[in-house]
Parts: C-alpha cells; structure tokens; sequence
C-alpha cells in the first residue's frame, strides 16, 4: 500500500485539476463554436458565391489549333485533311432535362437520330460523349 506524503496537498492538486480540464473543456467548446460558425457562413450566408466560383471552375474553354495544310503524297493524294470535329461531352447528371437540352444541340450542330440513339445508349457512363463531323 502507498503512503501519502505528508507534505503534498491532495485536495488542492485535486481542485487544480478540475479547474485545468473545465478550462480545456471550454476552450475545445469555444473552438468548435468558431468551427460551426465558421462553416454556416461558407455554407449558408456565402453559398452564391462559391456556387458562382464552381461553375467557372467546371465549365473551361479549350482552344482549337490552327490548320496547317493539306499534306499530299507524291502523286497529288490528299494524305492528311484538315477538318473541323466537334466533341461534345455532357454529364447527364448536371442536366436537368436531357432531351430538351439535346434538341437544342440540333440547332447547333448536325446532331441525327442515330447520334441520339448512340447517346441514349450510352447514357448510365459519368460522361456521355457526342461525336459530330
């Protein structure tokens, strides 16, 4: 058995320490309130801004290199052509009416019903791709 020593105080090292961890206990709590405050501004108050930043960060434009001319063979054959092709990729899960949206892609660009056969196919994948020549 373990003899106490005569000199320490039980009592006051006692009360030392629950006075450190209430301390420690309302620090981690006042923490956690800037934490939670914190986050109902950026998830609440500030939500159109950062709504706004994501679309501009998803939606990007890529350039189309210029044309170099027609690579012919020898004998006058055409080797390599220039064309335009369009690739147009579409999340069906970001549209909110996929059909309305690929009616309005016929305007546009010469979009056939077997280009929306061929996407309707191959609509459960993340991306959906629309080749166009």
């Amino acid at each position: 058995m373990k003899r106490q020593n005569s000199f320490r105080d039980y009592t006051a090292e006692s009360a030392l320490f629950v006075r450190r961890a209430l301390v420690a206990f309302l620090g981690i709590l006042l923490l956690t309130g800037v934490l939670i405050a914190n986050l109902y501004n950026l998830q609440i108050l500030r939500f159109t801004d950062y709504q706004t930043r994501s679309n501009e960060n998803r939606i990007k434009l890529v350039p189309i290199a210029p044309s170099r001319g027609i690579i012919y063979d020898r004998n006058g054959i055409p080797l390599a052509l220039n064309r335009t092709i369009y690739q147009i990729e579409m999340m069906p899960e970001k549209v909110d009416n996929v059909q309305q949206t690929l009616d309005a892609l016929r305007s546009v660009v010469d979009l056939n019903d077997d280009d929306i056969a061929a996407f309707k196919k191959s609509a459960p994948d993340p991306i959906a791709l629309l080749l166009f020549r």
